[in-house]
This record gives structure tokens, sequence and C-alpha cells, in this order.
């Protein structure tokens, strides 16, 4: 999954408010210790990728998938070797969450495995309607009423729920609601989106969500991570490059580049050439 290599300060804002805030309001209620690995690579080399993972100060890991298709068994046995492969490399106990958006109400959540069944525990938030969240949030706004911390979970979660909408259109109309408000917990909520946006859209659409966030106070924390990174690549003349280049990028819209000049020597160069600036 490409959200979860990112390492830009939304996405990871977005993965602890996921972790700290919105399970709990799903009912998955544990204390974590860290957030654990989401890729596994065996030596057949074959990537497995989950969507999260955390371990508890139990000692086990919540495994967290989210499905907007329903494949029956087949989904449950991949599920089953995820557990496994975790499991086996970190010798800890997992227990998997699964996410059901899309209009999925009921799916195949067991599967006999010889002489045990294995199964997941699965969240249907189908049920729950975009549309509606989006609407009591909009007259909260126009009466002036700030919104609650529940306000903010449900509104991080409306990618997930039932719509009239298109999921572009949700994630933006929830965003625009989001940076209504000042505080901490609605620019978890804007990272909460765009890491949801980053999951489930692309092309155009995932460009769309970008370009709205880059216009925030979000986008204003990657123009700031990607001067900090500048700074430790350079003293006063390459601190200004930096700077520049970071500051021409935000405007271009072109966030996933500032995380890539940060990192890439030669890509760096290649822009600044772009760019002329020098």
């Amino acid at each position: 999954m490409a959200n979860v290599r990112h390492e830009d300060a939304i996405l990871k804002m977005g993965f602890d408010y996921f972790r700290d805030t919105i399970l709990k309001t799903l009912g998955i209620d544990y204390s974590f210790v860290e957030s654990g690995v989401t890729e596994l690579v065996e030596l057949t080399i074959h990537s497995l990728y989950m969507d999260f993972t955390f371990l508890t100060v139990g000692d086990f890991y919540i495994h967290i998938e989210f499905q907007t298709t329903d494949s029956g068994e087949k989904d449950i046995r991949r599920f089953h070797a995820y557990e496994s492969v975790l499991s086996h490399k970190t010798g800890k106990n997992v227990i998997t969450y699964v996410i059901y958006s899309g209009g999925i109400e009921h799916a195949v959540t067991e599967v006999e495995c010889g002489i045990y069944t294995y199964r997941v525990i699965p969240i249907y938030l189908t049920a729950k309607d975009a549309d509606s969240v989006l609407e009591r949030l909009q007259e909260k706004k126009e009466k002036g009423e700030p919104f609650t911390e529940e306000d903010f979970a449900q509104l991080a979660m409306t990618p997930l729920m039932s719509s009239n909408k298109n999921r572009k259109e949700v994630v933006l109309e929830s965003l625009k609601l989001s940076k209504m408000e000042k505080s901490i917990t609605a620019e978890k909520t804007m990272a909460m989106l765009y890491t949801l946006a980053d999951k489930f859209l692309t092309g155009n659409d995932l460009a769309e969500v970008k370009e709205v966030v880059a216009m925030t106070r979000i986008g204003q924390m990657i123009f700031d991570d990607g001067v900090v990174r500048g700074k430790e690549l350079g003293r006063d003349e390459g601190r200004k490059l930096m700077s520049a280049l970071v500051s021409r990028l935000l405007k271009e819209k072109r966030l996933d580049d500032i995380q890539r000049v940060t990192e890439d020597d030669e890509y760096r160069e290649r822009l600044m050439k772009e760019f002329n600036i020098s």
C-alpha cells in the first residue's frame, strides 16, 4: 500500500489519529505500545501489504484491514496468511479486524483450516450514512456551533461510509468542513481524510484532494517539514535554495516531490535546474 510507505507529516498525523481516536469509536479499544510493520517479505519475494498493525500493551498485535469489496473465503485466507507470517516473524499473537465499506453489509468472516476455524472480527460501516453526517455538520457550521470530538471522529470516517456521492466528493466536502475549525483535532481529521484519500483515490481525483490540502494548515506542515529537512542538508546558501524549491513545489501542488527532494540528491538538483533555482 502506498500510504504506509510515505513518511511525511500529514500521513503520520492521520495514522496516529486513526490509532489513538478512530479505532476507539469503532469499538476497537486497546492501549498500544507502538505501530507495527505492514510489509512482510518472505524468501519467495512475495510482499504482503497489510493496512495497519499495532502492538498492544498486552503484547499482541491488532491488525486492521479496509475492504470495499467482498471476495468471500479468498479474502479470509489472505488475512490468515498475513496473520501467520506476522506471528511467525514476531512470535506474537495477532487479532484481525476488517472494516467493511462500499455497501457491504454481510461478509464471510471465517474459514475452516483443518482442525481449527480461522476468524476475523468484522466492522460494517455501510449502515452509517456519510451524507447525513455531512448535512448535520454543515448545519452546525451555519449555526456557528463548534464541532465536538465525536463530530470530528465521524467526519474522519465519512470516506468509509455509504453515500450517494463518490468517494472523492465525500473527501472534499469533509475536508472543507474540517478546515473551518481551528484546532489540533481538525488538523488530525484532515490528516486522516488525506490518509484515506491516499489509499482509495488515484490520478486526478487524488491530485484534486492534494490541491485542497495544500491550501490548509496541513499543507503548511509539509512546507515546514521540507524547510527543516533542507536545513539539515546544508548551510545558509543550501537552506535558501531548499526553501525556494519547497516553496515552488508547494505552489505547483507537487506535494509528493517535497518528500522526495529531501531524500534524493540527484532528483533535487534536477528540479532546481528545472525551476532555475541557483
